[in-house]
C-alpha cells in the first residue's frame, strides 16, 4: 500500500489531531468568572442600562472609532434586526432588498412586519449584494436595502450608498459576520442608517445570545428603543419627547439583554483586537499555503477590505480540476484525512419555504411575495460550491494543523485519478 494513498481509500489519514479543531467560544478568564459572580450577588435583574448592559454599549461605539452616536443592546442579533425594521419604517407592503444567500435571519424579521423580501443576487468575489442587481430590484414599494457583510467581507458601500441616496431608501448594514471588518479603512456598521451586529456564541464578540444595534439616527435609535425596551430604558434614553409618552409600556415587547450576557460580551470585545490580530496570521497562512491546489479558488478580499474578524474560511471548489468529482464525495475525502470541513450551511434564501411561500405564516391568510429561486446566479454558484473550514485563531500553535490541512488538499489532488474513480464508482 502506498503511504500516499487517500485514506478514504485505505491509506493513512494526514491530520492525527482529534476533532473538533475549531473551540469556539473560547474558555472563561478567572477575572470573567469573578465578574459573572459577583454580578449574580449584586443583581440579576434589568435596570435600564445600568451596570454591565450600558458598559457595554459604551465599549461598543469606542469599538466603532465613535462614528456612531447610539447604541441599544437586545437580547439576539435577530431581535435587534427585528428592532432596526420596524424603526427604518418597514410596514405592511414595503419592500426590502437583500442578497439571495445569507443566513435567513438577515431578513425573516421583515415578515413580521407584513413587509416583503426581495433577493438579489450576489456579487461573486465579495459574496455580498451586488450593486448592478440591487439597482435592478428596485421598485415603487422599495423602502431599505439590506447590506449583509457575509462571511466577513465589507459590501461595496459606495455603490450601495449612491444607490440607496439616488433612490431615497434607507440601508441598514447586518454585521453580524464583520465585527472590526472595515471598508476603506472605516468600521463597518458606521456607513448605514443603522446597523446590527450579532453577539450569538459562534460570533467572534459574543454574548451567549444577544446582538446591538448602532445608529447616528436618533429617531432609528428612539423607535427601536421602544419597539423592545420600556420602563427605565425608555424614560432616559428616548430623546423626542412624543415617543418618550410611551416611556411605561413601550411598544409592549420584551427584548431586553441579560446583565450576564452584557458581562460575557464585554470580556470577548476586550479579547478581540489580540484575537483578530492571531485569525489574520492564521488565515494568511493557510491562504497561502492553499494558492496552489489546483481545484480551489482561493478566498478574495479586495484591496479596500479588511476581513476583520473573518467567519470561517470559505473557498470555492472547481470540480473541473478535480475531474467532477461531486462536492460532497471531495468533503468525504477530505474528512477521511482527519479534516473539519463541510458545506456551508445557509441555503439560497428562496429555496426555504419562509421565503418561498405566498402565504406569511405569522399572519395566516394575508399574502406575501414568495421569491424564486434564480438559476445560473452567482448566489446558486457559490452554494454549491463553497466549502466551510475553521476560523483558526491561534498563532503560532495552530501553524501544524494548518500545515497538516493543506498537506491533506495537495495529497488529494496528487490523488486525482484514484477519487475520480471512485466516485465514478459509485454512480
Amino acid at each position: 500500500m502506498s503511504t500516499d494513498e487517500l485514506a478514504l481509500l485505505g491509506g493513512e489519514p494526514v491530520i492525527r489531531q482529534p476533532l473538533p479543531h475549531e473551540v469556539w467560544p473560547p474558555p472563561a478568564g478567572e477575572d470573567e468568572l469573578a465578574e459573572l459572580a459577583r454580578q449574580r450577588n449584586t443583581d440579576i435583574s434589568i435596570k435600564g442600562n445600568a451596570g454591565p448592559v450600558g458598559a457595554l454599549e459604551e465599549d461598543f461605539l469606542r469599538f466603532l472609532d465613535g462614528r456612531v452616536r447610539h447604541a441599544v443592546t437586545f437580547n439576539s442579533g435577530t431581535s435587534a434586526l427585528f428592532a432596526a425594521y420596524f424603526a427604518l419604517g418597514v410596514r405592511e407592503g414595503a419592500e426590502v432588498i437583500g442578497p439571495a444567500l445569507t443566513y435567513h435571519a438577515a431578513l425573516s424579521p421583515v415578515f413580521a412586519l407584513r413587509g416583503d423580501v426581495v433577493l438579489a443576487d450576489i456579487d461573486p468575489a465579495t459574496r455580498c449584494l451586488d450593486p448592478k442587481a440591487l439597482e435592478a430590484s428596485i421598485t415603487e414599494r422599495t423602502r431599505v436595502v439590506t447590506a449583509v457583510h457575509q462571511w466577513g467581507h465589507p459590501c461595496d458601500m459606495d455603490a450601495v450608498l449612491d444607490i440607496a441616496g439616488r433612490h431615497g431608501l434607507r440601508v441598514l448594514e447586518d454585521c453580524s459576520h464583520a465585527h472590526g471588518s472595515r471598508y476603506r479603512g472605516r468600521p463597518v456598521g458606521t456607513f448605514g442608517d443603522a446597523a446590527v451586529f450579532s453577539l450569538q456564541a459562534n460570533k467572534a464578540v459574543f454574548a451567549g445570545e444577544g446582538g446591538i444595534l448602532v445608529t447616528d439616527d436618533a429617531q432609528v435609535h428612539d423607535r427601536a428603543t421602544l419597539l423592545g425596551h420600556y420602563r427605565d430604558r425608555s424614560r432616559d434614553a428616548v430623546l423626542d419627547a412624543q415617543l418618550r409618552a410611551f416611556w411605561v409600556t413601550g411598544y409592549g415587547l420584551k427584548l431586553r439583554m441579560s446583565p450576564f450576557n452584557a458581562i460575557v460580551a464585554r470580556h470577548a470585545l476586550a479579547a478581540f483586537p489580540a484575537r483578530k490580530q492571531a485569525r489574520h496570521r492564521c488565515l494568511r497562512h493557510f491562504g497561502e499555503r492553499l494558492a496552489a491546489v489546483p481545484y480551489l479558488e482561493p478566498v478574495h478580499v479586495a484591496d479596500e477590505a479588511d476581513m476583520g474578524a473573518w467567519y470561517g474560511y470559505k473557498p470555492l471548489y472547481r470540480p473541473g480540476a478535480l475531474g467532477g468529482v461531486p462536492r460532497a464525495t471531495l468533503i468525504e475525502a477530505l474528512r477521511a484525512e482527519g479534516m473539519e470541513v463541510g458545506a456551508p450551511s445557509g441555503p439560497r434564501l428562496g429555496t426555504l419555504p419562509l421565503y418561498s411561500s405566498p402565504d406569511n405564516p405569522l399572519f395566516p391568510g394575508a399574502d406575501k411575495r414568495p421569491s424564486t429561486p434564480a438559476p445560473g446566479s452567482h448566489a446558486e454558484h457559490v452554494e454549491q460550491h463553497a466549502l466551510s473550514l475553521p476560523t483558526f485563531t491561534a498563532w503560532p500553535d495552530d501553524v501544524p494543523l494548518i500545515d497538516a490541512y493543506a498537506e491533506a488538499f495537495h495529497k488529494i489532488a496528487r490523488n486525482r485519478d484514484a477519487l475520480v474513480r471512485h466516485a465514478a464508482a459509485r454512480g
